[in-house]
């Protein structure tokens, strides 16, 4: 599992330094290859990225879903159709996509964000919205881990 979060900037080449708790991570599964794609919460934009197995375990929980539903078509369009693979370089460097750049408005300073299985790429004020409306619901809501059985 990944754990944590982390300040990083991109290069003027669109490469991205993974923390090295994350590589390690990757080290351990024996494969330094990658998948990244568009991700959405609550209207703000950032990058999924899976180590490969990860990704191919996803792969087949999809191919077990019903191939003509809409709603299943939709996300394979938007989350599969912007899937990228990619291979951590020996300096533990990605070249993160022009098109995935602009899609999650990354420009210099991004944060990278534990999600279990997976991390996510988040451009560094979207991130300061996004943690600070969870911690405002946290405080405000003393039920809400509750409701998440939790």
């Amino acid at each position: 599992m990944f754990r944590g979060s982390f300040q990083h900037t991109i290069d003027s080449k669109g490469r991205l330094s993974i923390p090295a708790k994350f590589r390690e991570m990757l080290l351990e599964k024996g494969d330094e290859r990658i998948v990244m794609t568009n991700f959405v919460v609550d209207g703000a934009r950032c990058l999924d990225v899976y180590p490969l197995d990860e990704w191919v375990r996803f792969e087949e929980e999809i191919r077990k879903k019903p191939k003509f539903e809409r709603r299943m078509i939709l996300f394979q369009n938007y989350y599969l159709g912007g899937a990228c693979e990619c291979v951590v370089d020996k300096q533990g460097r990605i070249l993160i996509p022009p098109l995935l750049r602009q899609y999650a408005n990354l420009k210099r300073d991004v944060v990278l964000v534990s999600a279990l299985e997976k991390f996510r790429v988040w451009n560094q004020e979207a991130w300061k919205k996004m943690f600070g409306e969870a911690e405002e619901k946290l405080m405000q809501d003393p039920d809400f881990l509750n409701d998440l059985g939790l």
